[in-house]
């Protein structure tokens, strides 16, 4: 659809413009001036104003210059998107596949998860729904790239006799899938149509040979759909090129994730660094809904200070230590970073280095509310360069991209669909 490709225009372009507040690092916000750095004189002033964090999720509370730069970064999301689908608007798009089993539906509506957390049985639910009507109305079989502990499977198999083929890399994955199935079916005495195969995805991964050797009597006949639920990093790519490369499956249905672990593009339009994939994990909906930002970001940008007081300036410190004070937080991350505890500044120090930087807190929790609005932005810039990718390929008569779970819930909720 033209759609996608204007609507990612549109994203690369503000991405250009705005790209210094999308690369930057919150650990670096005091020591290389950040707010001074990223952020417009206009929209900085008008900041420099702003008496609560709240303000900043309160449309109409904004000044003009925030409120456009917010409109802006919403207008481009995803779903603002006029050609990404919404998941109850899916069966009108896809009558050849969807709304002919009312089996399918009628059996969610009384199905009770087993095993599985709520987040998890709701996006098995949404997500199995579909590709249960998929495969019963052109008898396929499925294949779960990056199975995990196999629930999507496992639910396809149990309640709808669907042969499904899980595929994960973990042996610790694949054996809490294989106990799990086993305390299913001893207690309900049934069989499973599940295959568990422990082996690495890549782009030369031949799923027609695995399919072959774990179900003999299958007949390959473009009869595969090739799914994931929160398809991991560089395994969506993976499987988009798998998709296009095999003439027997017909149906790609993928949900990605893990943004930050692609480290290319597909289209060849773009090449986010770290920070932006990173910036793309945000979650607007979950941040709106918290209100709360963790003393640990400030924490860490005032430590930044210290070490580079010290001469460190590549520390990497990671997550976990105390949040009750600073001068707890700075002494815990420079003893794990193998800092001598005779050359650890002194209590009464840290606490006045902290109390000295003290001013930049409300900036630094504005500065992320922004980049937080912004992540929307950068999440439809990578997922529409997949869509473009497979729109560009002559293999597919529909692409598309589907919100399929609420984001509140699960926060990467879109989905790719591909039709050969």
């Amino acid at each position: 659809m033209a759609e996608y490709s204007s609507h990612f225009e549109k994203v690369l372009n503000f991405i250009n413009i705005y790209q210094e507040l999308i690369n930057c690092h919150l650990v670096d916000f005091i020591t290389d001036k950040l707010w001074d750095k990223c952020i417009p004189e206009k929209l900085k002033s008008e900041l420099e104003s702003v008496n609560t964090i709240d303000d900043i999720w309160t449309v109409n509370s904004m000044s003009s210059e925030l409120n456009n730069f917010v409109q802006l970064t919403r207008s481009l999301s995803l779903e603002s998107c006029p050609a990404v689908i919404h998941v109850d608007d899916l069966a009108k798009l896809l009558p050849q596949f969807l709304n002919k089993e009312q089996s399918v539906r009628n059996k969610l509506i009384h199905f009770k998860f087993e095993l599985m957390n709520a987040k998890k049985s709701y996006e098995i639910e949404v997500l199995g729904k579909l590709i249960a009507e998929m495969a019963l109305s052109t008898n396929s079989l499925v294949i779960d790239a990056g199975a995990g502990k196999a629930y999507l499977s496992t639910y396809l198999s149990e309640h709808f006799d669907i042969p499904a083929l899980a595929i994960d890399s973990s042996q610790v994955c694949q054996k809490g899938a294989v106990n799990r199935q086993e305390k299913i079916q001893r207690r309900k005495q049934s069989l499973t149509k599940v295959r568990y195969i422990v082996q690495e995805l890549n782009d030369t991964t031949d799923y027609n040979s695995i399919v072959n050797k774990n179900y003999p009597d299958w007949y390959l006949n473009k009869n595969l759909i090739l799914t994931g639920l929160h398809t991991c990093g560089m395994l969506v790519h993976s499987t988009i090129r798998s998709f296009l490369r095999s003439k027997d499956i017909n149906i790609l249905f993928i949900v990605p994730c893990c943004y930050h672990l692609v480290d290319e593009s597909l289209s060849g339009n773009w090449n986010f660094s770290k920070n932006a994939r990173m910036l793309a994990q945000q979650s607007i909906e979950r941040s709106k809904h918290n209100k709360h930002v963790s003393p640990s970001l400030f924490y860490r940008s005032v430590l930044q200070v210290v070490l580079h007081s010290m001469g460190r300036y590549n520390a990497k410190v990671g997550r976990g230590g105390p949040l009750d004070n600073f001068a707890d937080y700075a002494k815990w991350a420079l003893s794990k970073i193998g800092i001598d505890n005779k050359q650890i500044p002194s209590v009464d120090l840290l606490q006045q280095i902290y109390e000295d930087h003290r001013h930049f807190e409300p900036k630094l929790r504005l500065f992320q509310m922004l980049r937080i609005y912004i992540s929307s932005v950068v999440e439809a810039a990578i997922m529409l360069d997949r869509i473009i990718f497979l729109q560009n390929s002559i293999q597919c008569s529909k692409v598309m991209i589907v919100r399929l779970f609420d984001p509140t819930l699960s926060p990467r909720c879109y989905a790719i669909i591909a039709i050969k």
